[in-house]
């Protein structure tokens, strides 16, 4: 059945709209290039690797099944009994669904897996990111969260936004060193450290378009209101360490300095963290924040629950707090805290294929109770760009059906509903990070 029947103005508005991309992972075109395709080792890195693991492959066979050493078909065997069990998933049928409208093929098998690299090499090739993102995904641009820090990125394609980690985790003297050495800012003190960060965020000047939090894979997301003078003890023992440890690598023996532990490290840390946010606010940068399930297997996910914000969204309410992947499986908390706080943004990056009905779920909540200015309906959240366009059309198909529900049920009216699908896939995401100047 035809969900969009009779509705064709929300069919246009859904499928026709340019998707802002909030969040992405991909290598640079190039990159992409020079690494080559090997079907296994380029469709799993991440995600549909993590519901392998769930469905009780080992970390040593998923290690296997992506070395391209090994002949194709000694991992496929491996791999095909896995896959078959997470065929229910949001993350494989993403995959299924780039692998259908890309390549023509209904199914990674056994039979049709040396067909799909011999397509995907062929599209590998000068153009295959605009052919994936800006014609079959239609994708107007993509925040790009690099990894490695990087922002020299095509700009047709992306814009950078940057993480501070370097300066909130440092435990040791050898990471406060290298730290210096990147910034070029001699780093003997906290408020040495503080100043070095504030370089940095005048370095960055017009290259980044917002400060990313990913600090829920580390730690909770609570930052405690530490003051200097706790913040600068911990930064003192730092330079105070005078053990070492021996550790064995490769027959060598090596010192490293003793790392403070979490909790020694916390009000430092927690330090920083406010900083972050105060630099971004004077730089009129919005702020994006992990929070929710974290990628991988056996992770706290208690940690990353996002009503541990709430001490920072009412300190900075000049802040923009773009809040990561719906919250999931806190959808419902991160409905609060966007009713209740102006300075929330809710981002559905990730969640339509971690679960596209609890996407839509949480999207219909989010439309009766969050002002439609305030919800950002895209974000691809990969690290290879064909996951980019199986994650946009059930972004695409599950945004809309949610809208046509809000009109045939709920007494929406479709130019309402039209006018939502606009600015939750693009418009919303645009005046977030690309503000009129005043």
């Amino acid at each position: 059945m035809d969900v969009f029947s009779g509705h064709k103005a929300i069919r246009k508005a859904v499928f026709e709209t340019r998707l802002f991309d909030t969040h992405e992972h991909l290598p640079q075109e190039e990159e992409r290039l020079a690494a080559g395709v090997d079907v296994l080792a380029t469709l799993f890195p991440h995600y549909a690797s993590s519901d392998l693991v769930s469905a009780g492959m080992s970390e040593q066979d998923l290690n296997l099944i992506r070395d391209v050493r090994l002949p194709l078909e000694e991992r496929l065997e491996k791999f095909a009994l896995y896959w078959k069990a997470i065929q229910n998933t949001g993350y494989a049928r993403a995959v299924n669904i780039a692998i259908r409208d890309l390549y023509g093929l209904d199914e990674i098998t056994r039979g049709t897996c040396s067909e799909l690299e011999k397509r995907m090499k062929k599209a590998n090739r000068k153009g295959l990111y605009r052919w994936v993102l800006k014609e079959k995904s239609g994708v107007e641009i993509s925040i790009l969260d690099s990894l490695e820090g990087r922002l020299d990125v095509d700009r047709d394609f992306f814009a950078p936004v940057r993480r501070f980690d370097d300066f909130i985790f440092v435990k040791d003297r050898g990471e406060v060193e290298a730290l210096a050495r990147r910034v070029g800012v001699a780093i003997h003190s906290l408020a040495d450290l503080v100043k070095a960060l504030e370089v940095e965020f005048t370095r960055l000047s017009g290259t980044i378009v917002g400060v990313k939090l990913a600090l829920a894979y580390r730690r909770i997301i609570h930052f405690e209101k530490t003051t200097f003078a706790e913040a600068e003890d911990v930064f003192n023992k730092i330079y105070a360490q005078c053990v070492f440890k021996r550790v064995f690598t490769d027959g060598l023996r090596v010192n490293l300095p003793e790392a403070l532990s979490f909790e020694e490290a916390k009000p430092l840390q927690d330090f920083m963290v406010h900083r972050v946010i105060q630099l971004a606010i004077e730089h009129r940068l919005p702020i994006q924040i992990h929070t929710g399930l974290q990628e991988g297997n056996e992770n706290i996910i208690t940690n990353s629950n996002p009503t541990h914000l709430t001490n920072l969204l009412m300190e900075y309410r000049e802040a923009k707090f773009d809040i990561f992947h719906g919250g999931y499986p806190y959808t419902g908390e991160l409905t609060a805290l966007a009713k209740n706080f102006p300075n929330v943004y809710v981002d559905m990056c990730w969640l339509h294929i971690i679960s596209p009905h609890v996407a839509r779920s949480a999207l219909s909540e989010w439309l009766d109770t969050v002002p439609g200015n305030k919800i950002l309906g895209f974000g691809g959240d990969y690290r290879f760009v064909e996951g980019v366009y199986g994650h946009s059309v059930l972004a695409r198909e599950g945004i809309g059906r949610v809208l046509v529900d809000k009109v045939e049920n709920d007494g929406m009216s479709e130019s309402e509903a039209t006018y939502l699908a606009k600015r939750i896939l693009r418009d919303n995401g645009r005046e977030l990070f690309f503000p009129e100047k005043p």
